[in-house]
């Protein structure tokens, strides 16, 4: 058999007078099954496994490497999570490592792996890929010269949905270089960075064909700062990005200029005094950067406007070790041009801090009021505050933590724009004898935007474990609602004041799992777990009901030098939109392991 054809010495091997490699890797096989509704049953033997081959030329700060193949790892709980039967390679090598001039190359490539479309604060919907990247990086360190930088990576995915014929593709390219050297007492900081993305986006859930988007990008920044007198430093600097964006119905493009600059001073103790400015004179592009790179779709014409802003903040913190106070006091003026409108604002921000000992714990407070006016016609000024609060405790085995923040009328990243929420979190833990352990965490946030009615982010989570000498317990809930834009990898939540109702995903759902892990006795494990989410998606008068549900199995048992091992999975997936029945799939495996080294 193939286990038992195996064999080899303990040593490392030294190949010629210059090379030392190393290999080991586990062999299996076993009986595997699948069946489902939407494909016919497969059954039969499977050989697998995974080699590990390392190893040096000349000397490992010359040239190393590490080369890690895998075929057929088909277990739901195996190293490679998939339960369709996964196989690929990654490898990464060290060139020069120990000279001036290091390099790295990574490589990875897989076959039918698993993964997730996202949900947002709930978990994954099922999805099935392959993948590719390589990634290079390099630099010059040279004494007395520059410190130069590169990289470069290059990166495919392609990934179908379990139970629809939704299809996710994305291939990204990105190039970067970054210079930093000191010259008469300056730091100096420079560099260039580009990077283009395709991507096809499944718009299932709403009730739309999948949306194409080629988007590419390149910036540039340059730096400069010097220490000062008082304990202080300053620093100026400048970029310029690139934005452009072409998808299905449009495209987008944009420049986007930012000058910084900041000094800060410690003129006397426990007194720090700081200061800064930033101008861009592309505030929507900015803002909506982040998603265009990300494979999102931003309809131009919310984008058609001239946008810029300038922002001025100065703080003044002294600390009051006597009575473990922080005292805080900041002064904030913004600029902006949005949307055809010019609005000016001026924050007056005081905050106090408190960290102290308490009844056997710690407590950590922090408490603030803001002052915000605006030149907007019939804006008075309005009051925020903001309170976070945190306390630890330990109470013979008994182990205890709350911490909660409040907000409300906090100037957002828009001028016209202020927010107001909560988040808490609470956590209880007990010590069971010599062994054992029991733990209870709750949290969850909200927050709300002003001028955007029913505008809102919801999320709460709980979850409590128990783990003894031989078993351990889990399980969890959690429960989201707020606004998400497509992207390849799922939905992605967004900040709401700058998000494009008519682009705006809106997500309501709920999740809940258990898992239960035990050692009876020495060399067997057994786990097992049952998750299912469930969401509502709705966009544009269309919207889905979505559920996914897992139920996984595992068995290992050491014997010898063998492992026996079984695994277990079933998926059920559906989406109202799609009109079909839900997609099932159960697959199965039994077999044997061994791990060898081989030199």
């Amino acid at each position: 058999m193939l286990l038992l054809a195996a064999a080899g010495a303990w040593a490392q091997v030294q190949v010629g007078e210059n090379t030392s490699i190393n290999l080991s890797g586990n062999l299996s096989t076993g009986y595997t099954g699948d069946f489902s509704n939407y494909a016919g049953s497969n059954h039969g033997l499977n050989f697998g496994g995974n080699a590990d081959l390392n190893g040096y030329y000349y000397s490992p700060g010359f040239v190393s490497f590490d080369i890690q193949p895998f075929y057929n790892q088909s277990r739901e709980n195996s190293d490679y999570q998939s339960v369709f039967d996964a196989s690929g390679i990654a490898a990464s090598a060290s060139i020069f490592g120990g000279s001036n001039f290091p390099g790295t190359i990574t490589y990875t490539k897989a076959f039918n792996s698993e993964g997730g479309f996202a949900l947002p604060q709930l978990g994954n919907i099922t999805t099935h890929a392959d993948s590719q990247n390589l990634g290079i990086g390099w630099g010059v360190h040279v004494p007395g010269y520059p410190n130069v930088s590169f990289q470069f990576m290059d990166g495919d995915n392609t990934s179908s949905i379990f139970g629809t014929s939704a299809n996710a593709t994305s291939h990204v390219d990105t190039f970067g270089v970054n210079v930093s050297d000191r010259l008469a007492g300056f730091t100096l900081t420079g560099g260039y960075h580009y990077d283009t993305l395709h991507a096809e986006t499944p718009s299932f859930l709403i009730g739309e064909s999948s949306v194409a988007s080629d988007s590419s990008g390149s910036s540039f920044n340059v730096g400069v700062g010097h220490t000062l007198p008082l304990n202080g430093a300053f620093s100026v600097g400048y970029s310029r990005s690139d934005v452009n964006s072409d998808f299905t119905g449009g495209s987008y493009s944009a420049t986007i200029d930012t000058v910084n600059a900041g000094a800060g001073f410690q003129p006397i103790r426990n007194l720090n005094v700081n200061t800064s400015a930033q101008y861009t004179d592309n505030l929507g592009a900015s803002l909506y950067q982040p998603i265009i790179n990300s494979g999102g779709v931003v309809p131009p014409s919310i984008l058609a406007y001239t946008t810029n802003a300038l922002d001025v903040n100065s703080q003044v913190n002294y600390l009051v070790p006597a009575w473990h106070l922080t005292l805080g006091a900041t002064i904030d003026h913004r600029d902006q041009t949005t949307l055809g409108e010019s609005i000016s604002s001026n924050t007056f921000t005081e905050m106090l801090t408190y960290g102290n000992s308490l009844l056997g714990g710690f407590l950590n407070a922090t408490t603030g009021v803001t002052q915000t006016s605006t030149d907007l016609p019939n804006s008075p000024s309005t009051l925020g505050f903001f309170e976070n609060v945190s306390y630890t405790r330990q109470i013979q085995k008994w182990s205890l933590s709350a911490a909660g923040n409040f907000t409300r009328n906090t100037q957002t990243v828009l001028v016209s724009s202020t927010s107001s929420g909560y988040g808490y979190t609470l956590g209880i833990g007990r010590k069971i004898g010599t062994y054992s352990h029991w733990s209870l965490n709750a949290g969850g946030t909200k927050s709300t935007f002003s001028g955007l009615s029913g505008a809102s982010n919801l999320t709460q989570s709980y979850s409590t474990g128990l783990s003894l000498r031989r078993i351990s317990l889990a399980a969890t809930y959690a429960r989201t609602s707020g606004t998400s834009i497509f992207t390849p990898t799922g939905l992605v939540p967004v900040p709401v004041p700058i998000v494009n109702p008519a682009q705006a995903v809106l997500l309501q759902g709920t999740s809940y799992g258990a898992s239960i892990g035990t050692h009876l006795y020495r060399g067997l494990t057994i786990s097992g777990s049952y998750s299912k989410v469930r969401s509502n998606t709705l966009a544009n008068s269309a919207g889905s009901l979505n559920t996914s549900e897992q139920v996984n199995g595992l068995l290992y048992y050491k014997l010898r030098q063998l492992w026996i091992v079984a695994g277990y999975l079933k998926i059920n997936q559906s989406f109202s939109i799609l009109g079909t029945p839900p997609a099932s799939g159960t697959s199965f495996y039994a077999g044997i392991s061994r791990w060898f080294k081989f030199f």
